[in-house]
């Protein structure tokens, strides 16, 4: 068994999550395992970041929300904007 740290806190991993060269499975540095095409190659899983501008308010609000990001909903939407984007 290997271990990570992950949020501070120290993870187990079992040792059959480890990937064969013909397998897919990875772990990545925070502990996630999975697998997926392109497999041990270098890339990321950052959420992409939707078209602000593009969005209502009330959708801003919501987004906000999903990702724990504290916003004013009185404010202008541009302010919205200003206020999630300065927390990304």
């Amino acid at each position: 068994m290997r271990y990570k740290m992950k949020d501070g806190k120290l993870m187990g991993i079992s040792d059959s999550f480890k990937a064969s060269k013909d397998d897919m499975t990875h772990t990545h540095e925070d502990g996630t395992t999975h697998s997926h095409e392109g497999g041990d190659k270098p890339h990321t899983h950052d959420k992409e970041t939707p078209n602000f501008e593009k969005m209502t308010k009330k959708a801003l609000g919501d987004w906000a929300k999903e990702n724990n990001i504290s916003v004013d909903s009185k404010k202008t939407k541009a302010g919205m904007i200003e206020e999630i984007k300065g927390q990304l």
